[in-house]
């Protein structure tokens, strides 16, 4: 940790305001202008760091100063910087809340896919249809493309790629946009109407 937040810098740039090294890092690239700017900012951004994502580990906090830097190496070749320390501080709360805006959408999603596991009735414990998508009957596929034609588009959709492609819940999701919880309802909602379409040919298959 004392070595991350003091690294090695070169006597050549410590003569150099942070915006100057700003200036000639965006003209020529020289890394050493950047890493001079990284030494005398990393103990303030892995503050920072803390501060906005207060929940993580050291080495979270290490890993997100590193994303920061790695985004300044970018945007200091493309800014003109009147201001380095509060460019800096801009460039790292933005860095830290885009953390935080992702770990909601995982967190969302991850709740979503574990209510969607735990609820009753999972439609892959009748495979009588998964069955019927894979016998090459002439009648038999007759009877289900009848029937299939008879399902709401968002039903019919769900059910191809289900049992037809063989697709899990997630990938079904992902292909329509529907949510997890959207598939599951149309996934069984659609397998109900076939088996009252289909009746006696839908119930045989499943013996």
């Amino acid at each position: 940790m004392r070595n991350f937040l003091k690294p090695r810098r070169s006597p050549r740039w410590s003569s150099l305001s942070d915006e100057a090294l700003a200036a000639h890092y965006r003209r020529h690239g020289e890394e050493g202008a950047i890493a001079e700017l990284f030494g005398r900012y990393v103990h303030l951004v892995y503050g920072a760091c803390r501060n906005f994502l207060p929940n993580k580990s050291a080495e979270e906090w290490r890993d997100q100063v590193m994303v920061v830097f790695e985004r300044v190496a970018v945007y200091a070749r493309e800014s003109k910087i009147e201001a380095f320390n509060t460019w800096v501080f801009a460039i790292t709360r933005n860095e830290c809340f885009s953390r935080l805006r992702e770990q909601e959408r995982t967190n969302r999603y991850q709740q979503d896919w574990e209510y969607f596991e735990k609820s009753s009735a999972p439609v892959m414990e009748n495979e009588g249809l998964l069955r019927l998508y894979q016998v090459e009957e002439p009648d038999t596929g007759q009877l289900l493309e009848n029937a299939m034609a008879k399902l709401e588009d968002k039903q019919r959709r769900c059910i191809e790629l289900f049992y037809g492609q063989g697709k899990s819940y997630r990938e079904v999701a992902e292909a329509t946009g529907f949510t997890l919880k959207q598939v599951k309802s149309y996934l069984q909602n659609g397998k109900r109407r076939l088996e009252s379409e289909l009746g006696g040919p839908f119930q045989q298959s499943e013996r």
